[in-house]
């Protein structure tokens, strides 16, 4: 329940601090008054939208905070609790709003985000606005209406549950089915790359080895090629090294007793330039370089083809192994499609039947609930001045249609106001008048189905007068006994029925015009009662008219 509400620079609101009983409440004024801006706030504080329009002029900030009794509501609290946002039977909330737009909102003191505000407002307060009677004739809406009346969202929860777990597998298998079909094309490819690949028969760090082989190959090649031309000049048949300086030792040998002297040390280095040739020779004769052309090919064919392919994918070529592996991955998957829609086909099925089922359930709890519904609406109506209508609410299966969310069925609302008429859709039959009034016995009784604990009713009483409008004020104060009840009203029959009144009066003071709110007592509530009924114009008439409307109650 609504306990206080207090208001600081929000529209013409200045500052304002409201104390809330239990009950039916009339909040009334003069046109312009700001009278639908108490609702306004509280909706601040539950989490709708706000904008820059909102801060009082001048003012830096708006704020409102709400505090509410949340005893009653176990749910809320272990919501609260779970999420270390307190646990007492009191709860505040509040809204800070900036001149720029931009708000802040708190649960008890924590910063939270406007979802989470929205998510706990709807625990709290339910707001029924003027457009009721538009939204009642919309058949978009009378399914809600339907289900708000039902209250017992158990039927609707569990269809809801199996049509999104109905849904998500058939998307899956959509999903898997066009992938097949998609993938059919590239098979064949997916299939030959992937045979290519397997042809080189690379692992992790294959690519590497080959490279670092053939490198070695190159190398001794090229030793080989050095070492012939070596040998060549060492033991080629004619004209070899050794045999030009075995013959110049020779030569010098015959001559040494020219100059012996200088000749022998000559024959000593030339004969130990010939020793060590000699072992040089025989070192590289023992040298082994031989070289495989055909290994050497087919080496090199192979890091072409890797280099071929690794453009081809985009990659290194030592992350051949790589594509091969995904590629095997991809091509794996393909071929397991068909076992998965397979089995997903199957799964669809069996979801799909248990949907049907939870659906036929509350097909079921439907009907029971719009014929319920159309009775106690038919009765409700006749208490406002509409004795002779009758109120249909038709609810039909859609066998063919795909399924939905909310169930298979289709609901329309049906009308007629007098004797004899054949009851048709409520746009096409019912006036303005009619309109509003059915609006206010369906919101009534949907409200009185539901556990909100604060209900607010923001001029729903728009386009009806006299004996209907107290018959309207008795059915809002009938249900003021269930829970708190906040009504914004014009009309002096609905504000005489209220256990408490409140006043809002539009003031000019220096900082502007200002809207305050203060509750009536007994002598106020006669005053304000008497200027409703005179048109701003009290007499004596109209204050003793005032008494007898509070005196009916």
């Amino acid at each position: 329940m609504l306990e206080q509400l207090i208001v600081k620079d929000f529209a013409l609101s200045e500052s304002n601090s409201i104390d809330f009983e239990k009950g039916m409440i009339s909040i009334t004024g003069e046109t312009g008054a700001g009278k639908s801006l108490t609702v306004d706030a509280l909706s601040m504080v539950l989490g709708e939208r706000a904008d820059a329009d909102m801060v009082r002029s001048g003012a830096a900030k708006a704020e409102i905070e709400a505090v509410f009794s949340i005893g009653s509501l176990p749910e809320l609290k272990e919501k609260l609790n779970s999420l270390e946002l307190g646990n007492e039977d009191e709860l505040l909330l509040r809204r800070v709003i900036n001149s720029d737009g931009k708000s802040k909102a708190y649960i008890n003191g924590h910063p939270c985000t406007l979802g989470l505000l929205k998510e706990v407002g709807a625990f709290l307060v339910a707001i029924h606005g003027q457009h009721a009677s538009i939204r009642l004739v919309d058949e978009k809406n009378q399914l809600e209406l339907l289900d708000a009346y039902g209250a017992d969202s158990s039927y609707a929860q569990k269809t809801a549950e199996a049509f999104n777990s109905y849904n998500a597998k058939r998307q899956k298998l959509s999903e898997l089915a066009e992938e097949q079909k998609e993938g059919a094309g590239q098979f064949k490819t997916l299939r030959y790359e992937l045979e290519e690949l397997n042809k080189l028969d690379l692992g992790e760090g294959d690519y590497e080895e080959i490279s670092a082989r053939y490198d070695a190959l190159m190398n001794a090649s090229q030793a080989q090629n050095a070492i012939g031309l070596a040998l060549g000049l060492l033991d080629n048949d004619e004209h070899n090294i050794l045999e030009i300086i075995s013959a110049r030792i020779s030569d010098l040998e015959k001559v040494k007793l020219y100059n012996e002297e200088k000749i022998n040390p000559v024959l000593e280095s030339l004969h130990s330039a010939a020793s060590e040739l000699d072992n040089a020779r025989e070192l590289l004769a023992e040298l082994d370089t031989s070289v495989n052309p055909a290994q050497v090919e087919e080496l090199s064919d192979k890091l072409s083809k890797c280099h071929d392919m690794a453009h081809r994918f985009g990659v290194q070529p030592k992350d051949l192994y790589k594509v091969t592996a995904d590629l095997e991955l991809k091509l794996e998957h393909f071929l397991s499609l068909k076992g998965q829609i397979s089995t997903l086909t199957e799964e669809v099925k069996k979801l799909r039947a248990e949907y049907e089922d939870c659906a036929r359930e509350l097909s079921l709890f439907r009907e029971k609930c719009a014929k319920d519904m159309s009775t106690k609406v038919t009765a409700k109506i006749k208490d406002l001045a509409i004795p002779d209508g009758v109120f249909i609410v038709e609810c039909r299966r859609d066998e063919d249609a795909r399924p939905r969310r909310d169930g298979r069925d289709q609901v329309s609302f049906l009308f007629s106001a007098n004797l004899g008429d054949s009851p048709k859709a409520l746009g096409s039959v019912a006036s303005g008048g009619e309109l509003s009034r059915l609006a206010l016995a369906i919101e009534v009784l949907t409200s009185s189905q539901n556990r909100t604990p604060t209900l607010i009713f923001d001029e729903v009483d728009t386009g009806i007068s006299g004996r209907t409008a107290s018959s309207v004020g008795s059915l809002l104060r009938e249900l003021g006994q269930h829970v708190q009840v906040l009504t914004v009203t014009h009309l002096p029959q609905v504000a005489a029925k209220a256990d408490h009144q409140f006043l809002v009066q539009k003031d000019n003071t220096s900082h502007g015009v200002v809207s305050k709110i203060t509750e009536l007592k007994e002598q106020g509530r006669v005053d304000e009662i008497a200027r409703m009924m005179g048109g701003n114009v009290v007499t004596e008439a109209t204050l003793e008219g005032a008494k007898a409307l509070l005196a009916d109650r």
